[in-house]
């Protein structure tokens, strides 16, 4: 089954108090990066690594960093491939190829291209120009949609002037589109950060700086709701001081934003939560906090429910520390229905009898127990993220089913989920006619055969269609894959005279239809 870890979305019912959180500067041996502002972090759970890239210290720089939790040591990459220029201000985040993706900037100029870093073969590789989307920026915000694989992109500077606009850039089809909306949306402006709740599918933008517009600093927060493409203010009984160029994550195990720190009449060293369910802000006092600072990062550990904050401008100059916030509160389980995805699309929603999928989350081990109408059902794959399991065959048809996890004794809330007879998921890529898996650089042939893998059929899947590149396909065999109960094996002829490059691929199951965003390339 596809590893898609970053759909993480257990959630921790919690009640906070000041007494409960706490503040670690991280040791670390050896070399370390030089200090800085403006660089970028991001983490990789794989790893349990924290990945740093350029900013600006002794000259804006593109060098490249890893720090290990494990061994609280700092490894200078030497990354292959063409590298991206140095800059400061851009903004990075991983997608679920376990990949870094890096997007806009300045230096003597300004950047709007996009390059990826592949953790695994520690190479760079460019996946679009510069205007080849939204206009050059830096001090723009950027979050990852895994249920889409998008990076969306919103707001920032050039010395043209301050934007409002919101990007998407699809980390498929590697192609931008605007996904600005026409009503209300907040004020251009720029040095500000944006964080993704998975749950709601909400990316929430605070603060920044809107001169020529409005305020300067600024305090407001706004939600920008993935699904309908649209901006909410979130109004709050208490408010923070406004400001800039702070650091801001997203913790998903107690449902909070963290802020901390910033510029705003001065250096600040202060820390916010912000509840988006009761929409209040709360100020931490703590002992040990670090020194005020601007111009530093943030990045969130979900596995490990621990908030980082790397480098800034402190009153003694530049800084490389990096800071750990987390909190010793227990752990309440809660179900999310963003969570119980299909193993294939990795899309949520309705299930169908048969379907093989995967739940995610944190700390879900050791030893899990999940039920399905207070029925113990095997699952095929667990670890403390990710488990994996088929459902049922005799599951009832436009019903409901209940599902509740237990662990260590303790149990979930029961998450109701409906069943319907087809919710059919592909798997991202096909198999080409010499059993080698269908790329970019492996392309088919029009009208040579294809091999495409579903889940999700249901039990008595009618009404079968597959599309590629808009045109219907001719199928050869449609029905389940031998010897794999619950996998539907689909053989088709690609269409002939289709143009050479990336086709869609839409399969269609009654009125049920797959994921957007899979791919078949023909030579």
């Amino acid at each position: 089954m596809p590893a898609m870890k970053s759909l993480a979305t257990f959630l921790l019912t919690l009640t906070l108090s000041a007494q409960d959180w706490n503040y670690q500067l991280l040791p670390a041996t050896g070399d370390s990066p030089q200090p800085r502002s403006d660089g970028t972090i991001a983490y990789d759970a794989e790893t349990a690594s924290l990945y740093l890239f350029g900013g600006q210290g002794r000259g804006f720089l593109n060098d490249l960093w890893s720090y290990s939790l494990t061994n609280r040591s700092w490894r200078n990459i030497n990354p292959s491939g063409t590298q991206p220029p140095a800059r400061r201000g851009q903004t990075l985040v991983q997608d679920k190829q376990r990949r870094l993706i890096l997007f806009g900037g300045q230096a003597s100029g300004f950047f709007s291209d996009v390059w990826a870093f592949d953790l695994t073969t520690e190479r760079w590789s460019q996946l679009g120009q510069d205007n080849a989307g939204p206009s050059r920026r830096y001090g723009h915000s950027a979050i990852y949609d895994p249920e889409t694989n998008r990076m969306i992109v919103s707001h920032g500077f050039t010395n043209s002037g301050r934007f409002d606009d919101t990007w998407a850039f699809d980390l498929t089809a590697n192609r931008w589109s605007n996904v600005t909306p026409s009503g209300t949306k907040p004020l251009p402006r720029c040095l500000h950060h944006a964080v993704f709740n998975p749950e709601v599918r909400q990316m929430y933008l605070y603060g920044g700086c809107a001169s020529g517009f409005g305020p300067c600093p600024l305090g407001d927060l706004w939600s920008f709701d993935l699904r309908s493409n649209t901006w909410t203010e979130l109004p709050s009984s208490s408010r923070t001081p406004g400001r800039e160029y702070y650091g801001l994550t997203f913790d998903t195990r107690r449902n909070r934003l963290v802020l901390f720190g910033g510029s705003g009449g001065g250096l600040l060293g202060d820390t916010w939560l912000y509840d988006p369910t009761q929409r209040t802000w709360t100020q931490l006092e703590l002992p040990g906090s670090p020194s005020p600072r601007s111009r530093h990062q943030g990045a969130y550990a979900s596995d490990r429910g621990v908030n980082f904050f790397f480098g800034g401008s402190t009153r003694n100059g530049d800084s490389n520390e990096i800071w750990a916030l987390s909190s010793s509160l227990p752990q309440q389980l809660r179900l999310s229905g963003n969570a119980v995805v299909n193993a294939f699309s990795g899309l949520a929603g309705p299930l169908a009898p048969g379907e093989y999928i995967s739940i995610f989350g944190e700390s879900l081990g050791p030893n899990p127990t999940l039920t399905l109408n207070s029925r113990p059902t095997p699952l095929l794959f667990a670890n403390s993220t990710q488990m994996n399991l088929q459902l049922p065959f005799d599951l009832p048809v436009n019903r409901d089913i209940t599902l509740r996890l237990t662990r260590n004794g303790e149990s979930s809330n029961e998450l109701s989920i409906p069943i319907v007879a087809a919710h059919p998921g592909l798997f991202p890529m096909g198999v080409n006619e010499d059993n080698s898996l269908n790329s970019a650089t492996s392309p088919a042939a029009s009208g040579a055969i294809i091999v495409f893998y579903a889940t999700g059929q249901g039990t008595n899947p009618t009404q079968i269609t597959l599309e590629i590149g808009g045109q219907r396909a001719e199928l050869l065999f449609a029905a389940t894959s031998p010897g794999a109960a619950g996998l539907m094996q689909i053989n088709a002829r690609i269409p002939a005279g289709l143009p050479t490059g990336a086709a869609t691929v839409k399969l269609r199951i009654g009125d049920a239809e797959s994921q957007p965003g899979v791919q078949l390339f023909i030579r």
